[in-house]
């Protein structure tokens, strides 16, 4: 509670508990100065309160989240990246060859045990949508009128611009970049599972 008195010291120490020392200060000091009233500072340090308890939860959260989906998507890249170089077959879902769709459902199986079905179109309906740039290891990548019109191909977000998918006959399960001509045209979206 502030209390309006002569020494400015006493309802800045009473204040500081909520907000910075510098803020309280400067507020003791403009109650002080009669700028304004011990009123207007228990407005201005109950507002200070309200943000620090929304900072508080926001950053809560914020780590619960990152922090589950980081340890749990960096052990689906581990496992993505032991099967680079796999050939690709279409339709296939096994280390003896895979296609997008395939690749993507076995790497989550072997990393967490989840079931996220075999199709592009149904990958893109699980989880929740990552806007551009905003990925995190493990995130499903989307891309678009590649070889078929629609949803036509999947990878797996590593780093940086990178991610790993089983691409074609040719090249197999290969690490990619999301900035490459190709891939940043067809770019259609990512999901967050984890």
């Amino acid at each position: 509670m502030l209390r309006v008195v002569d020494n400015w010291s006493v309802i800045a120490s009473s204040v500081e508990r909520v907000v910075g020392r510098r803020d309280a200060l400067g507020i003791a000091a403009l109650i002080s100065l009669g700028l304004i009233s011990s009123d207007a500072g228990r407005d201005l340090v109950d507002a200070a309160k309200k943000n620090k308890k929304r900072k508080k939860e926001k950053k809560d959260k914020k780590g619960k989240d990152t922090q589950g989906a980081s340890s749990s998507g960096r052990e689906v890249v581990r496992v993505a990246q032991k099967y680079k170089g796999a050939k690709y077959t279409w339709g296939g879902a096994s280390p003896k060859g895979f296609d997008c769709s395939g690749f993507t459902w076995y790497v989550y199986q072997k990393a967490t045990g989840m079931d996220i079905t075999r199709g592009v179109e149904e990958q893109w309906q699980l989880g929740n949508s990552v806007g551009r740039g905003e990925w995190q290891p493990g995130d499903i990548v989307f891309f678009e009128n590649t070889f078929e019109r629609g949803l036509s191909h999947v990878g797996i977000y590593m780093s940086g611009v990178d991610f790993i998918h089983a691409e074609n006959e040719q090249t197999g399960v290969v690490v990619s970049s999301l900035d490459s001509d190709y891939y940043s045209q067809h770019y259609a979206g990512a999901r967050r599972l984890l």
